[in-house]
């Protein structure tokens, strides 16, 4: 067996039975992994209080050839992001994130650019004044998390290669120069009024979305953006509801499921 070391982020945890664990991680060098943690919750040496969300660990893993599921050796914290876990809202908010991460990555498809997007938003939301003061003249913290789930399911979109074509009629491949077109989720894209309501492209009338105000150029922004413009943004709290309403849909289309944190979160 080979011994691997890397940095990651749970994103699963099962109990497996009285004593082990089965966890998915998004690591920095080799992807989304899952591991078998043996005597995980009875080590207190390898483990213990370092296998929770909204940690950044080193993790050392065994790769035994001809086997589906790595073994879990040993973990060391790296950073701990205390404050995400003092506030049920963003603790809420987090298991939203994470689900996303574990249902769209996929096994050792090895892509930083998704490690970095989640370490970024566990230090923004970690750096949040909001979290720890009690101050009411402090921004409300529900606008600040919608901006940072747009910043985030947009930018994961564009990473895992399915950011929706928001740029030309999919069908006529007319410009959307005005940001006026409907979208289809079964197609990915937007479409034009006339390809719409053309019969011979066989569209139902609900296939087709309204796009929520300034969705396209919001999105756009975050895509080409750091994650220093959520702090630059201002946005009307039922714009970015309407956005967020509009991502989670074509989540559960792409996925084929209602992901279980859009029931509570």
């Amino acid at each position: 067996m080979k011994l691997h070391s890397t940095k990651g982020f749970v994103i699963y945890a099962k109990k497996m039975n009285e004593a082990d664990l089965l966890l998915s991680y998004i690591t920095e060098d080799y992807g989304k992994i899952t591991c078998f943690a043996n005597n995980a919750r009875k080590s207190k040496k390898r483990f213990l209080g370092k296998l929770e969300p909204a940690m950044l660990t080193n993790i050392k893993f065994y790769e035994k050839p001809g086997m589906t599921l790595d073994i879990l050796y040993e973990v060391d914290l790296v950073e701990d992001y205390k404050n995400l876990r003092k506030n049920i809202d963003v603790y809420l908010f987090l298991t939203k994130l994470i689900e996303i991460s574990r249902v769209l990555c996929q096994e050792r498809d090895v892509n930083k650019n998704i490690f970095n997007l989640i370490k970024n938003i566990y230090t923004g939301l970690n750096k949040l004044e909001t979290l720890n003061s009690q101050d009411s003249r402090q921004t409300p913290l529900n606008p600040i998390l919608l901006k940072f789930e747009i910043f985030f399911i947009a930018n994961l979109l564009k990473f895992t290669g399915i950011y929706p074509n928001f740029t030309d009629c999919i069908i006529c491949g007319k410009n959307n120069a005005y940001n006026e077109f409907g979208f289809s989720l079964k197609k990915g894209g937007v479409i034009c009024s006339p390809c719409a309501n053309d019969k011979n492209n066989g569209f139902k009338y609900l296939e087709i979305k309204k796009m929520p105000v300034n969705f396209i150029n919001l999105s756009n922004l975050m895509i080409e953006s750091d994650i220093s413009i959520i702090n630059k943004l201002n946005v009307k709290e039922d714009i970015l509801m309407d956005c967020s309403a509009f991502l989670r849909d074509f989540l559960t289309f792409h996925t084929g499921k209602r992901l279980k944190s859009f029931e509570t979160v």
